[in-house]
């Protein structure tokens, strides 16, 4: 393996990966983000090959365009319904054209497939995706993921693969095989260029990466330093190994906010987005006491970090109840157990004893979050729960659903805590309870964002809204279902209209047993060049039809609507994906089947679970079982997976002790 090292990036079979690196551009403007992800591939082989490559972007992320570029020809992507995508790219490599096929796997899993990739020849293919951008209290984080990191697959083995993933399919993640790309010594790095342009000056900070930051004016650059021990990387090059997170700080909070952006073309109808950020101070109230639920994650893959870091923000949550409230904390892994069998009074007393009790935590096998979030949402059905995790779980919306049917009024606000967070559980666990979601990242600061979510989760709000036009008209409004305001949070509907006007649009709803109502001032021109907002609103239009959760006939027809959508405005989803099919002739036609180099990824940094100094640890010890394989030699997918479906004994109990039995509850206050 070491000479194989010195010509470049090899599979563990052997076989060249031909993923060269990864760089990152784009734009981070006053309202929106625009990204492209450009992926340099090169084939050092005698023969044409096909790349396989699972990556991640953010779950809020709306796919806006796709192309490949080959010997200096760029090729745009079309979107098309998913499986006619497939057979188009099929079709092309059979052929022996050039293709590129991307499909979304989860709403931050994408796939990409390269195929005839030719010998000595570089391809570039760039996938570009847009983001809605909002400041709150002048300030704006944003976060890139770099990588797909190992995530928990629950169920039995089941169904045929059709992925290049390490986990087989399951009877409750069926597309396990496409969700757990392999992971080694990778060669391949990250670069980053982008813009920062909101019309004011602005502090741009990291706390995942060293970065150089160049002024103009207002406008300001961002790129990543190479870290001085990842000699193997050229320039300025770093490992993708971690989120990228950067926040920008502006001392008016409402310089970077436009409250109505449009987009209409000489014919056609125009797409408008109303952002609202509601001062609702004057309806404060005493907050009811209420029920809190935590829920924290142990298992192994928050080792290493992530766990003091969990417990941290855990403590100081515990230090933002009040007199009245009432609060359990429950740990999960394989199994769950609790502070207390029942939620208990907040004391000084109980807060010792659960501060005691939180800090005796251990993480280790798998994350089995289904069954504790339905028993804490059971625990407060109208009241709190906050969820503390990496969010690394493969059966995302079995959970959903679960909490969903659990719950009465409760609302879930979570922390996503580590360096290599899954957001779309928790994004989506926020949307559709009226929650909110942090994220924390080694090096910031965590009191703040403890702050900002007990504020979220007591700040007056406005429910049950209703909304109405008056001297214009709109329809197809998103979300159909509208959240609550929330003070001092933006608020933002879409809708789209006919007819050029200026009017007004009302916002009327109950603060409590109070009626509420807001008039805001809504100018939709004739003409307005934002096309942004027309795919945003799209994606905001198919997001709330995939959370109808149809079945039978009126789900096909959802699917239908979701398709045609996707195609109009050219949009990656789950049912639809991009493909590009480049036209070859001559020498540039490949024969045969070209053989498959599927691309591995990093280990996550700070995962503990990877570190190489547990190699010599006991193999088959369970409770570490997720926190003592090395890179490079590493516990098979599967292996981990056997292992985290058996109970185990928490750390320090007698053998044969099954997880999960209820911890002792505190005596009696």
């Amino acid at each position: 393996m070491n000479e194989q090292a010195k010509c470049g990036l090899f599979t563990r079979e052997g076989a060249r990966v031909p993923l060269q690196g990864v760089e990152v551009t784009g734009e981070l403007l006053g309202g929106h983000a625009r990204v492209r992800v450009t992926q340099r591939y090169r084939n050092d082989e005698k023969k044409p090959v096909e790349a396989v490559y699972t990556f991640p972007l953010p779950s809020d992320a709306t796919l806006s365009a796709f192309s490949m570029t080959c010997a200096g020809r760029r090729v745009a992507g079309v979107v098309k319904e998913r499986e006619a995508a497939f057979r188009a790219y099929d079709d092309a490599i059979t052929e022996g054209h050039g293709a590129a096929l991307l499909d979304q796997e989860r709403a931050n899993v994408f796939t990409a497939q390269v195929g005839n990739l030719l010998p000595g020849e570089d391809t570039l293919v760039e996938v570009e995706f847009l983001q809605t951008l909002t400041a709150e209290e002048g300030s704006v984080r944003w976060m890139l993921p770099t990588l797909v990191a190992p995530r928990y697959i629950p169920g039995a083995v089941h169904g045929d693969r059709t992925g290049h993933g390490e986990a087989a399919p399951t009877t409750r993640v069926p597309d396990a095989d496409r969700l757990t790309p392999h992971q080694g010594p990778v060669d391949y790095g990250l670069k980053m260029d982008l813009l920062v342009d909101v019309g004011r000056d602005v502090v741009v900070e990291s706390p995942s990466h060293r970065i150089t930051v160049t002024k103009d004016g207002t406008r300001t650059r961002v790129s990543l330093q190479r870290d001085s021990f990842l000699k193997h990387f050229a320039g300025d090059e770093v490992a993708l190994d971690r989120d990228v997170v950067l926040t920008m700080r502006n001392a008016n909070p409402d310089v970077m906010l436009t409250p109505v952006v449009t987009h209409r073309k000489a014919e056609g109808p125009g797409t408008f987005a109303l952002t609202v950020v509601p001062d609702l101070l004057n309806l404060a109230t005493s907050p009811p006491r209420q029920e809190v639920v935590f829920v924290v994650d142990t298992s192994g893959s928050m080792a290493g970090d992530s766990l003091p870091q969990a417990q941290a923000a855990l403590r100081l949550c515990l230090r933002h109840l009040r007199e009245g409230d009432r609060f359990n904390v429950i740990a999960f892994e394989n199994a769950y157990r609790s502070f207390s069998p029942q939620t208990v009074p907040f004391t000084q007393r109980t807060l010792e004893q659960a501060d005691a009790w939180v800090a005796g935590l251990k993480a280790y096998g798998g994350t089995e979050l289904l069954e504790p979030m339905v028993t804490a949402m059971k625990a407060a059905p109208d009241g709190v729960v906050v969820l503390l995790t990496d969010g690394q779980v493969g059966n995302e919306n079995e959970i959903l659903t679960a909490v969903l049917a659990a719950r009465g009024a409760g609302r879930v606000f979570s922390f996503g805590i580590g360096t290599n967070v899954s957001d779309a559980l928790l994004r989506d666990l926020a949307r559709r309870t009226d929650g909110a979601v942090e994220f924390i990242h080694p090096g910031e600061r965590i009191d703040e964002k403890v702050v900002a979510q007990f504020s979220r989760a007591l700040a007056p709000r406005v429910t049950d809204l209703e909304v109405s036009f008056n001297g214009v008209e709109a329809s197809e409004l998103a979300p159909s279902t509208l959240p609550p305001l929330v003070d001092g949070t933006p608020w933002t509907l879409f809708g789209r209209y006919a007819q050029a006007g200026t009017g007004s649009v009302t916002l009327k709803g109950r603060s409590g047993r109070e009626p509420f109502s807001l008039t805001v001032r809504l100018d939709l021109p004739s003409l307005s060049d934002r096309p942004v907002v027309e795919k945003l609103w799209a994606a905001e239009r198919i997001r709330g039809w995939m959370d109808a959760g149809l079945v039978g006939r009126r789900a096909d027809a959802m699917k239908e609507r979701i398709v045609r959508l996707a195609v109009e405005h050219q949009l990656a989803t789950q049912y639809t994906s991009f493909v590009v099919v480049e036209e070859r002739q001559g020498d540039r036609r490949a024969s045969g089947t070209p053989e498959t180099r599927v691309v591995p990824v990093n280990a996550p940094a700070g995962w503990s679970m990877f570190n190489p100094a547990a190699r010599d640890a006991d193999d088959e010890a369970p409770g570490d079982a997720f926190m003592q394989t090395p890179v490079g030699g590493r516990m098979p997918m599967e292996k981990m997976k056997r292992m985290a479906s058996k109970p185990m004994p928490r750390p320090g109990a007698a053998p044969g002790r099954a997880l999960g039995s209820a911890a002792p509850p505190p005596p009696a206050s």
